[in-house]
């Protein structure tokens, strides 16, 4: 039996941090992956995504710039992009598995399970521990309908040798909204199924602003009707109607603990993952969890499973010492507008019994957004009475960079005043930030 101060279970962003910490401090560790090494991020998730995503953005803007002089047409080949995309996906499970060969981490691969609070089973080993880190991330949901098996999943999109001429889209999140863009600016016929509402976490002004420009590229969004069953290429909807084409299945994602045997070792878990206190330590005392698993505060974003498997790590080396931050974060939907939020939501500041303001811009006639031709531009801040942004909600092509400021600015508590005053290049997207406080 092979014996191990720690032992990671998953690959990803929160089991690579939380490696690096713990062999710096000269433990004996080991990685578990059931999968290929790296983590869904780099392979399946949001790295190859985004590179789709350039792809569609420069569309939309080459199609916003013809009426500024821009002439000639443009297309996107999938096939190209795929390429590039299997070139970048395909190489991180041997760069990742160099890195820990090269700090002396041991690799296991296959389908692990708990025996005990110190053992663990996979392919007919028994590997001893006395702590592990639970880091296996999150799955996607199944589409729990007749046929639903036949659905693709945004697992299963970067697999796709050819553009699917039509596509329907069952969902109504993040991953839903950016890959309805995506495939309708490479080209594919799209459907968006929303049963209730969409983007729920976000500002429905926004939201409702980013539903119009996506029936304004000629995506077909249907509210109020579910998926009942699929029969080939054929899918039937609640109302009876039925659609021809691939079924993307955008329903969510579960965490992936399954086949773990957590109730073996006392570890407690709910349908958002595995229950963790504020040191990220799970209800047996010897196990931690972090990242996408982990029912934490924390949204599930790669940059936030990195941050909990290092403090993971630090508490397990140290004791609980290192409490979760509370922190706004950041997040976008890359769709064609983005959109982004970072902090309350009018909803949320009613509810805590916070008094704001709310102060709308569209910024469309500002001259960063005039100058691309960008008629989506939008902003929305919760402003309290005290003079602090307390909430922005963003929708425009600048939307992703300009939430990284607005988050800087919440989490250092700058007053309007502050943020009137900073000094900023002009004309650049952040010295408009004084017009939107």
């Amino acid at each position: 039996m092979k014996r191990y101060d720690v032992i990671l279970v998953g690959s990803g962003s929160a089991a690579s941090q939380a490696a690096a910490t713990l062999r710096d401090a000269g433990k004996e560790v080991a990685i578990i992956e059931n999968w290929t090494f790296g983590g869904t991020c780099p392979q399946r998730g949001c790295d190859p995504k985004k590179m789709l995503v350039e792809g569609a953005e420069l569309l939309a803007r080459t199609e916003h710039m013809q009426k500024l002089g821009v002439k000639g047409s443009l297309s996107l080949d999938w096939a190209s992009f795929k390429e590039r995309i299997d070139e970048y996906r395909f190489s991180i499970p041997t760069s990742k598995t160099q890195h820990w060969n090269e700090m002396n981490i041991d690799l296991y691969q296959g389908e692990p399970h708990f025996i005990d609070e110190n053992m663990i089973a996979i392919d007919g080993h028994e590997l001893y521990a006395s702590q592990f880190l639970i880091a296996t991330g999150q799955t996607p949901r199944p589409l729990d309908i007749p046929g639903g098996e036949h659905a693709i999943t945004s697992d299963d999109v970067f697999d796709l040798d050819a553009l699917p001429p039509s596509i329907h889209i069952v969902g109504a999140g993040y991953i839903a909204f950016e890959f309805a863009h995506i495939f309708r600016r490479f080209g594919s016929d799209v459907t968006l199924l929303i049963r209730s509402h969409a983007l729920k976490a976000f500002d429905q002004n926004v939201v409702h602003r980013l539903l119009e420009e996506s029936k304004r590229i000629g995506i077909t969004v249907r509210h109020d009707v579910e998926p009942k069953r699929i029969d080939g290429n054929t899918l039937t909807l609640s109302d009876d109607s039925t659609l021809e084409g691939v079924v993307l299945n955008a329903t969510g994602r579960i965490p992936s603990i399954e086949r773990l045997h957590l109730d073996t070792v006392g570890v407690k878990s709910d349908r958002h993952g595995v229950l963790v206190n504020e040191y990220l330590q799970t209800s047996n005392p010897n196990i931690y969890a972090a990242g996408d698993v982990a029912n934490s505060p924390n949204p599930a974003l790669t940059p936030f499973a990195g941050q909990e498997g290092r403090l993971a790590a630090l508490n397990m080396l140290h004791g609980n010492t290192r409490a979760l931050p509370e922190r706004p974060a950041p997040t976008v939907v890359f769709s064609t507008p983005p959109i982004a939020k970072v902090g309350l939501t009018v909803e949320e500041a009613e509810a805590e019994g916070i008094a704001f303001d709310v102060k709308e811009t569209d910024m469309s006639h500002f001259l960063t957004y005039k100058r691309i031709n960008d008629p989506t531009a939008y902003s929305k801040l919760l402003i309290s009475t005290e003079g602090h942004v307390i909430g922005a909600h963003l929708i425009g092509q600048h939307a992703p960079e300009l939430i990284n400021l607005f988050s800087f600015i919440i989490q250092n508590n700058l007053s309007h005043q502050h943020v009137k005053h900073l000094e900023v290049a002009y004309p650049t997207v952040a010295s408009d930030i004084s017009y939107l406080v």
